[in-house]
């Protein structure tokens, strides 16, 4: 089964925000599914939705550890900012201003890079415990 499918797919949603966009893919036959609410199209087959052999592609909301991904990130590439990070959190735009400052120590590149990978490394455990091949 190519991973490169799923993956496609789970980007194709998480680019919308939750239950905008679903993705389905065929456990047996790696063929995925794709279908928007809003555009008004579906792709998946009639009965899909409860056939076991069809698995419903999260969305990056479902995967995406957040804070503590973040929290990870700066531990390895700026410990001494963690304490300063951890309270951005208390305030709201946390995220935005974690993000201003990763900036201007020149590591936003780097978290990006980062956060890509640990996502698809998510995403691959869990087609791993999906059972899908890849």
């Amino acid at each position: 089964m190519a991973y490169d499918k799923i993956d496609d797919a789970f980007h194709y949603i998480s680019d919308a925000p939750p239950g905008e966009r679903t993705a389905a893919v065929h456990r047996l036959t790696g063929q995925v599914f794709l279908a928007s609410h809003k555009a008004g199209f579906d792709e998946r087959p009639a009965g899909s939705e409860t056939d076991p052999d069809y698995l419903t592609i999260p969305h990056r909301q479902d995967l995406d550890p957040g804070k503590p991904l973040l929290l990870e990130f700066v531990r390895s590439h700026c410990p001494a900012e963690l304490a300063r990070v951890e309270a951005l959190f208390a305030r709201p735009g946390a995220f935005r201003n974690v993000k201003d400052l990763l900036r201007r120590k020149h590591l936003l590149a780097n978290w990006q890079i980062f956060e890509s990978q640990q996502i698809e490394a998510l995403l691959r455990k869990w087609c791993t415990a999906k059972g899908l091949p890849l």
